[in-house]
Formats: structure tokens, sequence, C-alpha cells
């Protein structure tokens, strides 16, 4: 037996095209899960004399989306019931009842919720709304003109009137100080000197190996993390993703190159040939060796690159976008200007231009 239940409206910019984003169908998901909890925890309240509820309470609800409707976002949830709940057992009011009480849990001032509503679940909105952005929300419609409305900041201070943290998305980056084999974690070193210790899934343990203490390979973890009520990280709870990026500097540098436009440099400048500048990205970004400090990458104004070392003789490459040629510059003392030509058409000639730097770049002692 089906009847509606509950039609949500998300707003912001990813609903804009009146779809529903995976993330967020989680999102409802895990609101299912809450209104079953807090039905249970309804009807044992009208029935102390038991210590469960009916078989197949839980088992025969569940919540449909039938469709998304126009007005940003508007997911239609159905109410789709089997076996004794079918049958009008008298059970199917506790799931409205859950509805409606969560609704007026999301709406009430912080230090005025529901008496009804359990503390001990007010954890599950580390879930429900867990995937809105800065400045999205989640309305859901209550009792005559009222409107429920959830927000990133509204979903923490529901977590935080029964916890000391709550729980968000997060994206960190950084580079692998120590694995911790047994505990099966590692030491993440942000860009900003923090330290946050990540679990670490069993198959990332071969890539750690290789790319620990190695500080040109960042990591950027995307995950759950618990935060206090200042919105300081605790700890990372979940990792969703690990992503490894070789010579993250150089791959920084190439995207802030890539967004130029022409008249970069004060109204002039040609912008760099982009099919011609991710080619010498991806050449130098996997394959420019860890024994050779990394270049400044400057572009020209006649829409090429400059690429410059600190180092003894102020070497220096003009590297042309439109033929890929190499012209090496240095000056050395006892030999007077090198100058060295090389085309990087093909992956030998990327291999002997590394190997040239790694033998005529000599770099003051530190």
């Amino acid at each position: 037996m089906k009847s509606e239940f509950l039609q949500p409206k998300f707003e912001g910019a990813r609903f804009a095209e009146h779809t529903l984003p995976l993330d967020v169908a989680r999102d409802l998901a895990a609101y299912e899960t809450l209104v079953i909890e807090l039905a249970k925890q309804l009807y044992l309240k009208d029935h102390p004399e038991r210590q469960r509820v009916l078989r197949g309470f839980a088992a025969d609800f569940q919540l449909h989306l039938e469709r998304v409707d126009d007005g940003s976002s508007k997911p239609l949830l159905s109410m789709v019931v089997a076996g004794a709940l079918a049958l009008g057992a008298g059970t199917n009011n506790y799931f409205e009842r859950s509805r409606d009480l969560i609704t007026a849990c999301i709406a009430a001032p912080d230090t005025q919720l529901p008496a009804e509503f359990p503390r001990e679940l007010l954890f599950h909105f580390n879930q429900v709304g867990k995937s809105l952005r800065e400045g999205e929300r989640m309305e859901l419609p209550g009792e005559g003109t009222t409107v429920a409305i959830l927000t990133p900041e509204r979903r923490k201070k529901l977590v935080l009137a029964a916890d000391k943290v709550y729980e968000r998305q997060i994206e960190l980056s950084g580079t692998i100080e120590e694995a911790d084999w047994g505990k099966s974690t590692f030491r993440l070193c942000l860009t900003d000197g923090t330290r946050v210790v990540i679990p670490m899934p069993d198959a990332f343990h071969a890539q750690a190996r290789m790319i620990g203490g190695r500080d040109r390979f960042q990591v950027t973890v995307e995950g759950t993390g618990a935060f206090d009520s200042w919105d300081k990280l605790q700890k990372v709870v979940l990792v969703d993703s690990l992503e490894v990026q070789p010579n993250y500097q150089l791959a920084s540098r190439f995207d802030e190159l890539r967004i130029l436009e022409n008249g970069w440099h004060n109204g002039e400048g040609v912008a760099l040939e982009k099919s011609k500048l991710d080619a010498i990205a991806a050449r130098m970004i996997a394959h420019y060796p860890e024994t050779i400090p990394l270049p400044v990458i400057v572009p020209t104004q006649d829409g090429n690159l400059l690429l410059e070392w600190t180092a003894l003789g102020d070497p220096s490459v003009d590297l042309n976008l439109f033929d890929l040629k190499a012209d090496f510059h240095a000056f050395d003392p006892k030999q007077g200007d090198i100058d060295q030509e090389f085309n990087l058409s093909h992956n030998d000639d990327w291999s002997r231009f590394f190997g040239f730097l790694a033998e005529k770049l000599e770099f003051p002692p530190v």
C-alpha cells in the first residue's frame, strides 16, 4: 500500500536544474532511518508493557522516491507499507507522528526542542542533511504554514544539543609524515602545518609505504570529520576517498597558468595555448625527478614559459609552447655560457632533458 508521506524542498545552486544530486539522496535514506527509529520510540512509550515493537514494525515500512518536482528540487517521498502495517494494525500513525516530530524539532528554537523528541536520537542529524553545502537548505513542510529549514548550521546545533561533537564532510590535503601500520592510520601534514591522523584503508597501505615522507606527493582525503562547537576538527571519522597527486606544487602552478586570458599582464600578454600547456604539465608532473629542486615557472608575454632555478650559474629554460622546444641557458665561470636546445615532442626527448638538468644544475649548500 502506498501513500504520500513528505515532499521536502531543496534550495541552492546545485538544485537549479530541478534534479537531485546522488549524495543528497543519501540524506533522504538517513531521514528514513530517523523516521523509523523515532517511530519505535513513540510506540514503546505508548506501550510500556512491551520490550520491543511488533514483528515487522520497521521491516514493513519504506520510503520511496516517487518523483522530483520543479521549484528548485522537490522530491516526493511516498510511504510504502506491507504486512501488518498494510492491514491497518493501528501502527501507521507512528511513522506520521515521527515525521511531524522531526519537522517540529528542526523548526524549534535551540533551547526549546520538543520534549517528546529523544535527545539520544539527535545524533542522526550527523547524516540527515550531511550533504548540504554552504548556502543550501532543505525545507520540510509542517502543520499549517509551518516550514522547518535544515541548513549546515542547523544540523550542527541539533547534534551539539546532545553531544560534544558533530560530523560533517571534509576535504583535507597534505603530505604523509608517517604511518602506524598496527593502527592502520597515517599522519597527514596539512599545508598550514596542522597534523591530522587519518584512518587508512588496507588497500592504501602499499601506496602509503611508497609516498610516506616524500613531500612532493600530496594526498587529498575526502570523508567525514568530527568537529567541536568551535568548528575545530577533533578527528577524522570516515574516509570515502584518497587521491594522490605527484609533484602537486607543479600541478597547482600549471592550474594557475591555465586560467590566464589574453591581456593577463596589464592589458598585454598572450594566453597560453591550453592543449600545449596540458601536454607539458602532464610530462613534468609525472616525470620531474625528485632529486632536482622544482623550478619557478613564469609565463612570458608572448605566450610561452620561462623556467628558473635558484642555482649556481642562474640556469633557466625558455620553453616554447608552439614547437615544444626548450632552450637551456646557464653561466659557468670556468666554461662560460652553457646553451643547449631540446625538442620535447617525444618521451625520449623528455628523458634526455631531465637527465641533462640532473647533470648540469648545481645548487649551493643549504
